[in-house]
């Protein structure tokens, strides 16, 4: 197991860790000027996740890594099962692989070893699936675009729809699977940007960052028949700038909520869509 640990102005830490959708971060030190961060991968995963750091880095204009270490597997898996509590978000629980859920309560989502180590979930995705069992039924055909880990796909096709996730990510395509597999469900997860979709769904998830939204939003929003549920989206400005799209697109806003998060009340916002 291997341990990187990177540095990034404090201003891009929440845009990068959209950008990674759904990758464990542990955040060691952070203030109002940088934050310090560790990713951690199995050696199979390790030029995979590099490459999605590098790439994300040139995006931003910034990012250092500042160390690269061994972790002892026996170490980290304690670690691991130390810090992971399973997070409920109704009607959804998120456990770990190890653990099975006996009561009837919630629906649990299982997640593989390292994808959501001292996060939490990040209020995105956690804005996410408090709206997905609101607008997705038993039988809908649902599109998760930029599936990430594939936890939003997972909790769709746990709800009965029939759900196709897309990641430009060879890694990430390979964690929807394998988090599919692990929570015996059917999700079809491929390798293909938004843009080269070309069938419709009743339901379309998008938790994206901005800048995906400024290039492909008419094409995500020509994507569904029924809903679009929409976060991602940090900020009043990038409301804003949302919700114009979504006028010019003649979409009309069915909700919307927000979720703050750290000590400066970061403020997240998602967003449900209907056409006119």
């Amino acid at each position: 197991m291997k341990k990187l640990i990177y540095s990034l102005p404090a201003p891009l830490f929440e845009i990068f860790v959209v950008e990674l959708n759904g990758y464990g971060i542990e955040v060691m030190n952070r203030d109002s000027r940088e934050v310090v961060f560790a990713l951690y991968a199995q050696e199979e995963e390790l030029e995979g996740l590099r490459s999605a750091v590098k790439e994300i880095f040139e995006e931003l204009g910034a990012g250092t890594l500042i160390l690269e270490e061994e972790i002892p597997e026996e170490n980290w898996e304690e670690k691991w099962k130390e810090n992971f509590k399973p997070i409920e978000i109704p009607p959804f629980i998120i456990i770990p692989e190890w653990e099975v859920y006996t009561e009837d309560r919630l629906i649990p989502i299982k997640l593989k070893v390292g994808m959501a180590f001292g996060t939490g979930l990040h209020p995105t995705t956690q804005i996410m699936l408090s709206l997905i069992p609101e607008f997705v039924q038993k039988g809908d055909t649902v599109l998760d675009a930029g599936t990430g880990s594939g936890i939003l796909a997972v909790a769709a096709a746990k709800l009965g729809a029939d759900v196709y996730a897309v990641d430009i990510q060879d890694e990430a395509v390979k964690e929807c699977t394998e988090n599919a597999w692990e929570n015996e469900v059917k999700v079809r997860c491929e390798k293909k940007a938004v843009s080269e979709v070309k069938d419709k769904f009743d339901v379309v998830l998008a938790n994206l960052q901005i800048d995906i939204f400024r290039n492909d939003f008419p094409k995500i929003s020509s994507l569904f028949n029924k809903y679009l549920i929409i976060s991602g989206i940090y900020s009043d400005r990038e409301k804003k700038e949302l919700l114009s799209m979504a006028e010019k697109e003649n979409l009309h806003l069915v909700k919307e909520i927000s979720k703050t998060e750290g000590a400066e009340r970061e403020r997240w916002y998602g967003f449900v869509f209907k056409h006119k």
